[in-house]
């Protein structure tokens, strides 16, 4: 009797013919399983494959049957394969074959957790709170005496691992302390400083800069005086100057007292006063203006014209009249003179115009009658006499108030009323 040898075929690739399966030669070869051997170990932590082979019995002594796995069946029937370790860490999902992981962990496992790290201590403060994974919350405090800016006081971890805001300081926040304010100066801590709200008449960073003018008091107003004299008396109250801090004052005056003997006209009365210690300076400035005594108004003559100066008034005035074409004053009435007002605020000869009554047409005479210049149209007229005015006032017994005005005793500054 023939002998029946059996030859055991192990897996020889993992890769075999293209078609899978048993061969066709199985039967004619004698061939046969063996049993699976064990799992073998997964290749990975999570989600991982595992895999297990199976041996192969061949009659090698039938014709035509090569010693080859392939003979009997192809690589792959002696292989099994299966998901292994089809979990997740940290509440993570699996569909074993990988992770979705819950909001502050990653990896393929979800084993790793997001940390923004230590976000940094503060000088002269505390970090409170140590845990700095994604979600958890860090809080800053200073010491006393200072004061936490230039940040947030409390940071959170955020998803990109990052912490939230920026990191504060703690400021020095008790610089009144030392009483850096002076002169009655309020003090108000700010970060690493202080402001001084200043009294009155100080400033500077500790408000102790003098900036306070000598104070002045009765200080008089201006005077306008009339009078019938040429000069006259006038007093006047002397000011006073003061200074809240007691620091000493100089005062100096264009007079030397307060009271002195003015002719007519303008003149200023000044005092002043200065501290050496600072510089500063206040002065006390008043007018005295003294006139003649005011003139009454003086009227417009009916049937003519009006003409005085207009410059100086307050000093004199001086008027004449015409009287319009084919009209005269009455009887007696000397047409040429000057009305004249000084200094006593009267009138010579009289504060009356006469009025220009008495038609010329009408009189069979003139003897008696001034008839003296007349004018025709009080607009086209005026100028020639304004010129006519002029001319006689300067050869007049008061040519002096054009000699002493001659830069106003012009034509231009005539005044005429019709």
């Amino acid at each position: 009797m023939r002998s029946s040898p059996w030859l055991l075929l192990f897996l020889l690739s993992l890769f075999g013919s293209s078609e899978c399966g048993i061969s066709s030669q199985w039967d004619q070869c004698g061939c046969r399983w063996e049993e699976w051997e064990a799992w073998g170990t997964c290749d990975s932590e999570c989600n991982g494959e595992r895999r297990r082979s199976r041996k192969v019995w061949m009659y090698t002594n039938m014709p035509g049957c090569v010693f080859d796995f392939n003979t009997c069946a192809t690589n792959d029937m002696g292989w099994d394969y299966s998901r292994c370790n089809a979990f997740c860490h940290n509440g993570g999902t699996s569909n074993s074959y990988s992770c979705s992981c819950v909001t502050g962990f990653y990896g393929d496992c979800c084993g790793f957790q997001v940390n923004c790290g230590n976000p940094g201590s503060i000088t002269n403060g505390n970090l409170n709170g140590g845990t700095y994974t994604y979600g958890s919350t860090v809080t800053y405090t200073c010491k006393t005496g200072y004061l936490l800016v230039d940040g947030l006081s409390s940071r959170k971890c955020e998803l990109n691992a990052i912490w939230s805001g920026t990191k504060p300081r703690c400021a020095y926040y008790n610089s009144c302390s030392s009483g850096p304010c002076k002169n009655g100066a309020t003090c108000t801590n700010i970060p690493d400083d202080y402001q001084c709200a200043c009294t009155n008449g100080w400033s500077g960073k500790n408000c102790d800069v003098d900036i306070q003018p000598p104070v002045l008091t009765n200080c008089s107003s201006d005077k306008y005086i009339t009078t019938s004299k040429l000069t006259d008396l006038v007093e006047w109250q002397i000011p006073s100057f003061t200074d809240p801090h007691n620091f000493p004052i100089d005062v100096t005056a264009n007079y030397l007292s307060n009271e002195f003997t003015f002719p007519w006209g303008d003149f200023n009365v000044s005092y002043s006063a200065v501290k050496p210690s600072n510089g500063l300076r206040t002065n006390c400035l008043f007018g005295i203006s003294l006139r003649p005594n005011p003139c009454p108004p003086i009227n417009v003559p009916a049937n003519g014209a009006l003409i005085c100066n207009n410059w100086r008034t307050d000093y004199g005035q001086f008027c004449t009249f015409f009287c319009k074409d084919s009209y005269t004053v009455p009887r007696g009435v000397i047409l040429d003179d000057f009305y004249v007002c000084g200094a006593s605020g009267s009138w010579t000869p009289t504060n009356t115009i006469p009025d220009c009554s008495v038609m010329v047409t009408n009189l069979q005479s003139t003897a008696g009658y001034n008839i003296g210049p007349t004018y025709s149209s009080c607009s086209d007229n005026r100028r020639e006499m304004q010129e006519f005015y002029i001319e006689k006032l300067s050869q007049s017994d008061f040519s002096y108030f054009c000699e002493k005005f001659q830069g106003e005793c012009i034509p231009e500054n005539v005044s005429v009323q019709c």
